[in-house]
């Protein structure tokens, strides 16, 4: 016997099949929802009032005997809203992602948000889904598929509903990275340092909204003969020259949105003008957005700039901002924080990461990046609280290891496929997380098997996860939450501490180099593990040699004068030796999981050399290039009369001479065409050469001699709650 509470109740048991009908009772006369649970644990939603559980419902009288279910668990969506001046950053719940169902309470949730699309054909308005998919810097949907290296919004694009009548799914390719429609035809440096192209890439993706309402509205009266373009309202040629003239919506450099106003109340007009005899009428754009990296803070940007664009009316219809769905948010526009004049808020990026109204937001971060090029922008307002609907989880493992874009295999990880990701838990929560709230993702048992076998999770992925956490979790007895900062920043910190600890426990050389990742590792990948690890041994006898006791001599009158030591330790210094002193307390499903699964973003992030196929074909045609030049020159020399002339030809041909690291270059290219040797920091000055002045000042200005950031792994990552 109990006394009544709003929530679910089992009202029958079926001895024979051992199945359980379950009720969502609002008051004791009234349910608004039904679901069967199956012996099996498969959860089958029978019915659900549509105005949600405060709606009429069905009635009914509830029995005292009726048992009750558990509760949901903290900051679940529908027992627990999100956001707001109390809420605090989570850690994801260390529980099977690959055997993971809806609960009770997230299928009542997502029968909350259900449109019964396809079910209103004989009304006289119809809703529509629109999915943007913003994916994050260098990384790109056709060329990285082929490679099993895609990312997780290419995941959850590919998984969008697509039937171009009531839903609509849009990807847009990283900065950096080929995307025709814009005008960029092949990859971009500028795109990668820098994020040039964002603004065209959100003004693109702004457009396809207003295209998928047009399109939607006219179908059903169009000719079979009208194209998919003509049912638009914007041809791609049309869009190509808005978001890349500066007579459209294109800037030098945005100072305001008024010319973007302006251009979108035209399109408005436009808009109206080709649907105003359309039958059924749309009323509401149901608009989803996801993003990772620069993605990320450009689908942040995009939601700010279709609110002022459009003042959330798109032809007749309302624009309700559904859901956005966020991988570690990094900006980094114009000069990023690692340069000393900038913080990577420029540009498209000033003032435009705060997140407005939302039914739900979801951002996912990265507890173990360092990177000073990849500062953090959390989705916290200041430093006090978070918008309403919004949760913020820190989940281990560095950018990628969260946002997807790891190939299998790299750095010696998930070396049997994608199944051993590690972002493909971050990829499978937000799945969840999406579908609770309404987006139109198509159940599993739905995909292709190819697109299916993207969400799979192997089960030592699973266990070695779930160690971690639990470790996580006894670890926490530290006490995040009375550190002196933000949760957020004090839980990646506490994060970051244990990583330390790790890379203590395995920094003797037989131990780093018997590891499972250095092992399966390809030559390269060990070259940045081995060099990143050198990086590490630095700071640690850094912070060790500041925190020895100084030597003092006491002078005449008792004053005292430092004659010899290191300056004193900083906080940080102090924490690094803390933890390498505490290196003998990491478990060994710790390590393994850090060995296997987490991948080394120091190590792996270069600032000089050729990254991507494309760029290795660039810089090996250049040396090539140059190298004919070379010959040409030495060849006019011989040849002239002039001795004049013929000593002046060799001292220009002396600029064009190539450095030990070019010749090497040719020298791989002959034995393996394409490919190019082993790069290692001893390459550093003929790389910085090659790349020539400008980026040779830049990495004087950074402060490293190596072809990566300064220092290693001993540093908090910078996070901003501001733009």
């Amino acid at each position: 016997m109990s006394a009544f509470r709003p929530g679910w109740y089992e009202v029958s048991f079926d001895a024979s099949t051992r199945d359980r009908r379950c009720r969502y009772f609002k008051n004791p006369s009234a349910y608004t929802a039904e679901c069967l649970v199956k012996s099996t644990g498969q959860q089958i939603l029978l019915w659900y009032d549509p105005a949600g559980v405060t709606g009429p419902g069905k009635t009914t009288t509830w029995q005292p005997t009726y048992r009750p279910l558990e509760d949901a668990p903290k900051g679940d969506w529908w027992d627990n809203p999100p956001g707001g001046k109390s809420y605090s950053p989570e850690l994801p719940d260390s529980g099977s992602r690959a055997q993971r169902e809806p609960t009770l309470s997230e299928l009542c949730g997502r029968a909350g948000t259900a449109d019964i699309v396809g079910k209103q054909s004989l009304s006289c308005s119809r809703e529509i889904h629109v999915g943007l998919f913003f994916d994050g810097t260098n990384n790109n949907m056709d060329r990285d598929m082929p490679a099993r290296s895609h990312s997780n919004v290419v995941v959850l694009f590919n998984a969008h509903r697509n039937d171009r009548t009531d839903t609509f799914r849009y990807y847009i390719p990283g900065v950096g990275t080929a995307f025709d429609d814009i005008g960029e035809p092949a990859e971009t440096d500028s795109g990668k340092a820098y994020a040039s192209g964002g603004e065209a890439r959100i003004h693109w993706g702004m457009l396809q909204v207003l295209n998928a309402v047009c399109r939607a509205s006219i179908a059903g009266n169009a000719s079979s003969t009208t194209s998919d373009e003509d049912l638009g309202l914007l041809s791609k040629e049309q869009m190509k020259q808005l978001v890349t003239s500066k007579s459209g919506l294109a800037t030098w450099w945005r100072l305001s949105d008024d010319k973007m106003i302006n251009i979108f109340a035209d399109l408005q007009k436009q808009l109206l003008d080709k649907i105003k005899e359309a039958r059924p009428r749309i009323t509401k754009v149901h608009l989803s957005v996801f993003g990772f990296s620069r993605g990320a803070a450009e689908a942040r940007t995009c939601c700010q700039w279709i609110r002022k664009a459009t003042k959330m009316k798109v032809g007749y219809a309302e624009l309700n901002m559904r859901f956005l769905g966020i991988f570690d948010t990094v900006a980094s526009v114009g000069l990023a924080d690692s340069s000393p004049v900038g913080q990577g808020f420029m540009d498209w990026a000033d003032g435009t990461m705060d997140i407005g109204k939302f039914e739900r937001v979801t951002h996912f971060v990265a507890a173990h990046e360092i990177r000073q090029s990849f500062p953090l922008s959390t989705a916290r307002i200041g430093a006090k609280h978070y918008p309403e609907n919004t949760k913020e989880y820190i989940y281990p493992g560095a950018h990628s290891d969260v946002g997807g874009g790891y190939g299998p295999g790299s750095q010696g990880k998930a070396v049997s496929g994608r199944s051993e990701l590690l972002s493909q838990i971050p990829l499978n929560d937000m799945y969840f997380e999406a579908c609770n709230a309404g987006v139109q993702l198509l159940p599993k048992n739905e995909m292709q098997d190819r697109f299916l076998d993207d969400f799979s999770v192997s089960p030592a992925l699973d266990r070695s996860f779930s160690l971690y956490s639990a470790w996580t979790a006894l670890a926490e007895k530290e006490n995040v939450a009375d550190g002196k900062g933000p949760l957020c920043e004090n839980r990646m910190q506490h994060h970051t501490h244990l990583y330390w600890r790790w890379r203590a426990h395995v920094t003797d050389d037989a131990t780093f180099k018997g590891m499972f990742s250095y092992t399966h590792s390809d030559a390269q990948d060990q070259t940045d593990l081995w060099e990143s690890e050198l990086d590490w041994r630095k700071d640690v006898a850094r912070a060790k040699e500041a925190s020895q006791p100084q030597l003092i001599r006491w002078g005449h009158g008792g004053s005292a004068d430092v004659v010899e030591g290191p300056p004193p330790a900083t906080q940080l210094q102090k924490q690094i030796v803390t933890e390498v002193n505490a290196a003998a307390t990491v478990t060994a499903g710790a390590s393994e999981f850090f060995d296997k699964y987490v991948h080394d973003s120091h190590g792996g992030f270069w600032l000089l050399g050729p990254i991507t196929a494309a760029q290795r074909t660039a810089f090996i045609a250049d040396i090539k290039a140059k190298k004919a030049e070379h010959d040409r020159l030495l060849r006019e020399a011989d040849a002239s009369l002039n001795p004049g002339r013929a000593d002046n030809l060799r001292r220009i041909a002396l600029s064009y001479e190539l450095n030990g690291f070019e010749r090497r270059v040719l020298a791989k290219d002959a034995e393996s065409p394409g490919t190019v040797p082993v790069m290692r920091d001893s390459d550093a000055a003929d790389l910085r050469a090659n790349a020539g002045t400008a980026t040779s000042a830049a990495m004087w200005v950074l402060g490293t001699e190596t072809r990566r950031e300064p220092h290693g792994h001993g540093r908090y990552r910078r996070v901003f709650d501001r733009s």
